[in-house]
This record gives C-alpha cells, sequence and structure tokens, in this order.
C-alpha cells in the first residue's frame, strides 16, 4: 500500500493545503495591500491604469477581466463617479470576499 493511502485511511488526518495555496493566498492578500496603499497614496496611478485600460483593443481589454477579474472590477468600482464613502465600502467588500474565498483549506476526504 502507498504512502498516500495510508495516510489517507488514518483516522482523524486530513490532508492540508498544498504550498501553492498559501503562495496564492499570499498573491492574493498583497496584491489587495499595493490595491489599497495606490488608491491612498498615488489616485492618479489608478487613474492612469484605467485609461491605459479602457484605450486597449476589445480582444485584449476582454482578456484581461477575464484574468484579473476581481482587481478590474475593484478599479472600476474605484474610478466610478460613485460617493466616496461607497466605492470604499464596495472595493473592501470586493477585496475582503477575494481574499476570504482564498483562504488555504484542506481537500475533502476522496480527492
Amino acid at each position: 500500500m502507498s504512502q498516500l493511502a495510508t495516510y489517507r485511511s488514518a483516522p482523524g488526518l486530513a490532508p492540508r493545503p498544498s504550498m501553492g495555496a498559501y503562495a496564492w493566498f499570499v498573491g492574493m492578500a498583497g496584491s489587495w495591500v499595493a490595491f489599497a496603499i495606490l488608491a491612498i497614496t498615488a489616485g492618479d496611478a489608478l487613474r492612469d491604469l484605467w485609461t491605459w485600460v479602457q484605450e486597449l483593443p476589445l480582444v485584449a481589454e476582454i482578456v484581461l477581466w477575464v484574468l484579473t477579474l476581481p482587481w478590474m472590477l475593484a478599479l472600476a468600482v474605484w474610478e466610478s463617479s460613485w460617493d466616496e464613502w461607497l466605492r470604499m465600502l464596495l472595493v473592501t467588500f470586493i477585496a475582503a470576499g477575494w481574499t476570504v474565498i482564498s483562504i488555504p483549506r484542506a481537500r475533502p476526504r476522496g480527492r
């Protein structure tokens, strides 16, 4: 019997999340920290980024939105004309939601 099969069959032990899961979480949390720092200290940088994204060819813009959805959504909200408190609240909810989703969890048994 392989070591993996023995490990899975041991009672009370659940497989741990992989190092990749932890790396993804650190990257996700770090990118939100970077977004917050840019929003607080260099709002023009986010505005310039938003302008650059809007000037991309349509296909490239769609690909960028698909690959970076949570950040693009937060950027779109941040650059909207809504009240500042509402923009801050929505960006905070987006960042918190995607960060919580990214928390490493043990895989369910049998997978």
